[in-house]
């Protein structure tokens, strides 16, 4: 009995998993857009990696105590680009 609820319990952890997976960040999702219109020439960028759910891992992102992101500090970063509408997902976006 234990090992079947012991199985159950696993399962659901892995379904849970790839549900978070998948269904991602906006807020990642939103700066891996802003990523992809951006020349990078020197791969300042490098370390935003659209696979982590939580872009507060990234170099140049910082993030509140509730993990949403408040400032982007890209300044003598050498990109180029236009900023992109998704922008818009950073709700607590202060510094960009």
């Amino acid at each position: 009995m234990m090992e079947r609820l012991i199985s159950v319990c696993l399962r659901l952890i892995l379904v849970l998993d790839l549900v978070f997976r998948v269904s991602g960040n906006k807020e990642g999702d939103a700066l891996n857009a802003l990523k992809n219109n951006l020349a990078d020439p020197n791969n300042v960028l490098q370390s935003w990696n659209a696979t982590l759910v939580n872009p507060c891992t990234w170099l140049h992102v910082t993030c509140n105590s509730e993990n949403s992101v408040t400032r982007v500090d890209l300044g003598n970063a050498n990109l180029s680009g236009h900023l992109v509408p998704q922008l818009g997902q950073l709700r607590a976006l202060q510094n960009l």
